[in-house]
């Protein structure tokens, strides 16, 4: 069970083609990146978060807001690498700094359309326990083959973009 919300909020995820060095193959690498903000979303003033200090369990598996669709049965030979760094923990009322907690062992896995769609996307899981609001960065580097893209990911549009 999650007490504690988590929103992801991408940034623009980069597409190239690469060689494998070993084998010389054509690969598709697809770089995902952005925030996690667990618990609570940051004030668009001041980019704080709010110093919600109780005790919330962590538990969530959310697809990544630009994920690519991928056919399982070519992905025999891909390579995923996760990195997530802690960005932001909220100060106290005193003006020193709060309890974080820990999110533990954050994975990448495969999971089927929720809606039934062909392929397979990128889902984030963070699991723990926080005691305050927090924010987490997170890059996730996929290396596939071309033809395993089923479907290209959404493209997540900035607030800062005419919707024209």
């Amino acid at each position: 069970m999650t007490d504690a919300d988590v929103h992801l909020v991408a940034q623009p995820r980069i597409d190239t083609v690469v060689t494998e060095f070993h084998t010389e193959s054509r690969r598709l690498r697809s770089d995902f990146a952005g925030m996690a903000w667990i618990g609570d979303e940051p004030d668009g003033e001041t980019g704080m978060m709010g110093p919600d200090y109780r005790r919330r369990a962590v538990d969530s598996q959310l697809f990544l807001p630009d994920t690519h669709w991928y056919d399982v049965d070519s992905l025999d030979d891909v390579e995923v690498q996760l990195a997530v760094g802690l960005v932001q923990v909220p100060s106290t009322d005193r003006g020193t700094q709060g309890l974080v907690g820990a999110i533990a062992d954050p994975e990448v896995d495969f999971f089927e359309h929720p809606a039934g769609l062909d392929g397979v996307g990128l889902c984030l899981s963070l699991r723990g326990e926080i005691w305050s609001n927090v924010g987490l960065s997170y890059r996730i580097t996929v290396l596939c083959r071309p033809e395993a893209l089923v479907r290209k990911g959404d493209t997540p549009q900035s607030d800062d973009e005419d919707e024209s």
